[in-house]
């Protein structure tokens, strides 16, 4: 009898406690990671590849959905206002969480408020690319003619308010050369006008231009790293050119609704971990210039707080007006 009193009462108390209670047993069914970008980029890219190991690792299936446009927000906003319990995953980035914020002047959603980081995923660098018979192939050489004829010289990105574009207007202020930015829905179509003759440059997540330039199609100009990539290393960075305030990163998170049980979150940061030590994603990841990582999430949230006011100034001093 002892034995049988003692066996109730500790099911009775795992069963209150509230790990049990809110979320031990995810997930039940199919999770969402919404994607803010297209299909076929960096971004949905990874997504994609951790999607894989989560659904092995956790035995249901974690799904793509992209949600593009306005700089990550409408992804972003979808997710906050999806109920907190683990089935709805932003894959947060430096557009929701740190520009969306300057670009709008009412944003749908608070990315401090109203999302919680689960984990950090990683980083990449952007990369400026042109066309193998564009002349002006260098940093200095770029600047000297950019100089020489303002306004004439036209580079390709995502649209105004993504981590690429805005590499571009921080070069434009710190060199003070006119160039002309014109906007595309994604860094593909951007490279194909590269391709086809109607720019001559493009800036992208190195991992979206990497087919082109392993092709010969592209011709890369410079990284945005702090150190050269280790799949171009032959390739300069802005900051060896002498613009140390040009290393930049797009990285990656996990974003859930605030108020989304621990239990979740930990079992998600858990697998997410694992998945990125896997040999496989690792490689995957790093062939195109994609740095997996951990952070430990205080210092995420001060590095997102840090790019948040690095990117307000940017932001300001390029004169872009808030929707």
């Amino acid at each position: 009898m002892r034995r049988r009193s003692f066996t109730i009462g500790l099911g009775a108390t795992v069963a209150a406690s509230p790990a049990f209670a809110q979320g031990s047993d995810w997930p039940q069914r199919t999770v969402r990671i919404v994607c803010p970008f297209t299909p076929g980029g960096s971004q949905d890219n990874i997504a994609r590849r951790l999607a894989v190991k989560l659904t092995e690792y956790l035995g249901q299936s974690f799904v793509v959905e992209n949600r593009t446009g306005a700089g990550g927000s409408i992804a972003a906003d979808n997710v906050a206002k999806s109920a907190p319990d683990g089935y709805s995953v932003l894959l947060g980035n430096i557009g929701s969480h740190a520009l969306v914020p300057h670009l709008y002047a009412r944003p749908a959603y608070n990315a401090f408020t109203d999302l919680e980081t689960v984990v950090w995923i990683g980083t990449q660098p952007n990369l400026l690319c042109c066309s193998p018979s564009f002349p002006y192939d260098t940093i200095p050489k770029l600047i000297a003619a950019a100089k020489a004829r303002p306004g004439t010289i036209s580079y390709g990105s995502s649209g105004l308010g993504t981590s690429p574009s805005l590499t571009m207007e921080l070069f434009k202020q710190k060199t003070g050369v006119d160039m002309t930015f014109i906007s595309y829905r994604g860094a593909a179509a951007a490279a194909a006008d590269v391709l086809a003759g109607h720019v001559p440059l493009c800036i992208a997540n190195i991992d979206s231009l990497m087919g082109q330039v392993s092709a010969g199609k592209l011709k890369p100009v410079a990284t945005t790293g702090a150190t050269r990539s280790s799949v171009l290393p032959d390739t300069p960075t802005f900051a060896e050119a002498g613009f140390p305030d040009l290393v930049v990163t797009s990285w990656s998170l996990w974003a859930v609704p605030t108020g989304t049980p621990a239990a979740i979150k930990e079992k998600l940061k858990a697998a997410t971990e694992r998945a990125l030590q896997a040999p496989d994603v690792i490689a995957s990841m790093k062939a195109g210039g994609f740095e997996p990582g951990t952070m430990p999430l205080p210092e995420v949230e001060a590095f997102i707080k840090a790019e948040h006011k690095r990117w307000g100034e940017v932001i300001r001093g390029a004169g872009i007006k808030p929707e």
